[in-house]
């Protein structure tokens, strides 16, 4: 099963700034690391980068590099190792000094009678508080 050796905590930025954030798992098999953003799969663009290595203690090292840093750019980011054995996951906030940013959720199919639970991508920094408003 992989094991994470290295991760990145909760962060707070300004706009503007670079961040770069790191993953490194061992494993046998070597583990695949991938990122998520708010539970989604990371999109590259021109300013966010990933890109993975396999360092000489044998271990995988996986990074994300954002320049020119947005608050759109915030959320829960998270790193997960697998390998044929097993996964493990990793998620940290990286917030970002601005006005509150919503990201577009796309939609959700639910099992009626099921409990779901579903996580506001916002960003900006500092929010006070979130308002849900329920729909049936």
């Amino acid at each position: 099963m992989p094991t994470f050796i290295r991760i990145f905590p909760d962060q707070i930025h300004m706009p503007g700034q670079l961040v770069s954030l790191h993953c490194s798992a061992s494993g046998s098999p070597l583990p695949q690391i991938s990122w998520t953003l708010d539970g989604e799969q990371l999109s590259e663009s021109r300013r966010v980068k990933t890109g993975d290595y396999v360092h000489l203690d044998g271990s995988v090292v996986s990074y994300v590099n954002i320049t020119d840093l947005a608050v759109s750019d915030g959320g829960l980011y998270g790193c997960e190792a697998r390998n044929d054995v097993g996964t493990v996951s990793h998620s940290a906030r990286i917030d970002v000094f601005g006005p509150p940013f919503i990201r577009p959720m796309g939609n959700l199919t639910v099992v009626a009678g099921t409990t779901v639970t579903i996580r506001c991508p916002v960003s900006g920094y500092p929010i006070d508080r979130t308002y849900v408003e329920k729909s049936e």
